[in-house]
Order: C-alpha cells, then sequence, then structure tokens
C-alpha cells in the first residue's frame, strides 16, 4: 500500500463545484419566480381590493336613487373588474407552478450535490484515516531503528571482562 500524499485531493471536485454552481443558479431562478409570483399575487390583492370598494359603492348607489345608465355602467365596471381579477388569478397561477417546478428542480440539484459532497466527505475520512495509519508506521519505524541502534551502541557488558 501506498502512502497517502500530505494533501488530500478529490477526483469528482470539479463534478462537485459544477452542481454547486447549478443549485446556486436555480436558487436565483426560484427567488426570481417567487418574485414574480409575489407581484402577481399583488395585482391579484389591488384588483379584488378595486372590485370590493366598488361593490361597495354599488351597493350604496342602488340604496339611494340614481339613473338607470348609471348603475348599469357601474355593473359593466365590476364585470370588467371580476374579468381582470380572473386574468390576475391565472397568472398568479401560471407562476405559481413555475416556482413549485423550480423548487422541485432546485430540491433534485440540491439531492445531487449532497450525494457528491457526502461521497466527498467519505473520501475524505479514508484519506485522513490512510494518512494517520501512514504516520504512525513511520513513527514506529522510526522508533524501531532508534531502538535498534541503541542497542548496538551499547557496549556488551557481561561476565568476560
Amino acid at each position: 500500500m501506498t502512502a497517502p500524499s500530505s494533501r488530500f485531493s478529490f477526483g469528482l471536485q470539479r463534478v462537485l463545484d459544477l452542481r454547486q454552481q447549478r443549485e446556486q443558479a436555480i436558487a436565483g431562478r426560484l427567488g426570481a419566480a417567487a418574485e414574480a409570483a409575489a407581484d402577481a399575487r399583488n395585482a391579484m390583492d389591488a384588483l379584488a381590493a378595486v372590485r370590493d370598494a366598488s361593490t361597495h359603492d354599488l351597493s350604496r348607489a342602488h340604496r339611494l336613487t340614481r339613473a338607470a345608465g348609471e348603475l348599469h355602467q357601474q355593473e359593466r365596471v365590476m364585470a370588467s373588474l371580476d374579468a381582470q381579477i380572473d386574468v390576475a388569478r391565472q397568472e398568479l397561477d401560471s407562476r405559481e407552478a413555475v416556482v413549485d417546478e423550480v423548487r422541485s428542480e432546485l430540491a433534485t440539484a440540491m439531492q445531487a450535490r449532497r450525494v457528491i459532497s457526502r461521497l466527498r466527505e467519505r473520501r475524505e475520512e479514508e484519506w485522513r484515516q490512510a494518512f494517520t495509519r501512514s504516520e504512525r508506521s513511520a513513527m514506529d519505524a522510526l522508533a524501531v531503528e532508534r531502538h535498534a541502534r541503541q542497542s548496538d551502541d551499547e557496549p556488551i557488558t557481561g561476565g568476560q571482562e
């Protein structure tokens, strides 16, 4: 077994980097899609507020004596607002669908990155263990060599002087 290098290197690091970049790009797209959906929701809420105010005005106008033409005109405005709200709701639904799609894509990208990241962590741990074993082996060999030298350098003492 060869001794591991003194620096860890991961063969799939470029793949991991690319997956991280892709994940960040998708996260950016998710932010933009969520912002677009929020804008659509705000526009729909604004139209709904105008419609509610118009409904209130129309009900008040019915209590007062108004010309039929005015009432008819207000009802047409209400119908127009209802149509605009329906369009805004469809726009919101489509933007929320995009958000869901991008969120799903982000989850897939995160999972793909985590797979490579976990592999990297495992390989780094294996490298650390091999490096530690290698260092211990080298230190043991050095200690054995030093002990052997000390044994060779010591004079032989015994009963034969």
